[in-house]
């Protein structure tokens, strides 16, 4: 009877904790389907695919231009600077960028800076202190060489030309329209950011980041639109910092497409000194 009576007990015990595991996992499967399905809704949105689409056409005429070479003017006003010179650019879309900027400036030679900058990495010849930095591409150290601190896909889009619009899976996209321009506005992980789009010629014109008060502290503006290779080119661009009143320009003089022999590298005296930046 003893053993019966054990026997039983342990049995209602254990029946009730492996109903209680049933039930916990029940309910995280439950939150699982729950969220699964949340996140199809959010991703499949009308809003957000009418959006996505038109994304897709800005990106395609953006792609259209590539392997280009280009000379230029670029104007810098900083707390620090305030000067006019010349920058050469060479681009291979998405990749790689390459500039050398020559001119007044007072952080430069009369000679040039030269820089080499992809997505993971960079390498900038420092003329007039006679050393070569090297390290990741991160947006500090696109600030210290380009003098204007952004992300590598802002500098493309400034130095190329023309605009892309990056966007994640865990972003909300929304459409507007504001006078003859369609506006995309892209909410994430700590960022806000706006795109006005030409309603006929599906083109970047202007987009902005905000702050947390919805103040603007980066805007990229292209005007002198031109067609090539059936794209859009813009031959001036602006970079500015509302916040701080920074502001960069750059004006093309002239420009080739479809460069297949570009070369990329950073020539340098043996002699120099190298750096290497870890962050």
């Amino acid at each position: 009877m003893l053993l019966i009576s054990v026997y039983c007990t342990y049995s209602q015990v254990y029946s009730q904790e492996n109903g209680s595991v049933l039930d916990s996992l029940r309910e995280k499967q439950n939150t699982l389907d729950s969220l699964k399905k949340n996140r199809e809704v959010f991703l499949n949105s009308p809003e957000r695919i009418k959006a996505i689409d038109l994304i897709r056409v800005v990106n395609y005429n953006y792609d259209k231009i590539n392997l280009l070479s280009t000379e230029n003017i670029v104007k810098i006003n900083t707390s620090s600077l305030n000067q006019t010179g010349n920058i050469n650019i060479k681009i291979k879309k998405n990749d790689s960028l390459w500039f050398k900027i020559s001119g007044s400036f007072a952080f430069i030679s009369m000679d040039a800076v030269i820089a080499n900058v992809n997505r993971n990495n960079f390498i900038y010849f420092d003329n007039l202190n006679d050393k070569v930095i090297e390290g990741p591409t991160n947006d500090n150290n696109i600030g210290a060489i380009a003098r204007i601190k952004c992300t590598f896909d802002d500098l493309m889009n400034v130095m190329s030309g023309t605009g892309r619009i990056i966007y994640t899976d865990c972003d909300t996209l929304s459409m507007s329209e504001d006078s003859s321009k369609i506006v995309i506005t892209l909410i994430g992980k700590d960022k806000l950011v706006k795109y006005w789009i030409n309603a006929d010629k599906k083109y970047v014109e202007k987009y902005a980041y905000f702050n947390t008060d919805k103040k603007e502290f980066l805007k990229i503006i292209y005007s002198n639109i031109v067609t090539v290779s059936n794209g859009y080119y813009a031959r001036k661009v602006e970079i500015e910092k509302p916040l701080s009143k920074e502001y960069m320009k750059i004006v093309n003089e002239s420009y080739l497409t479809n460069q297949y022999d570009l070369n990329f590298n950073v020539e340098f005296p043996n002699t120099v000194r190298k750096v290497k930046w870890e962050n």
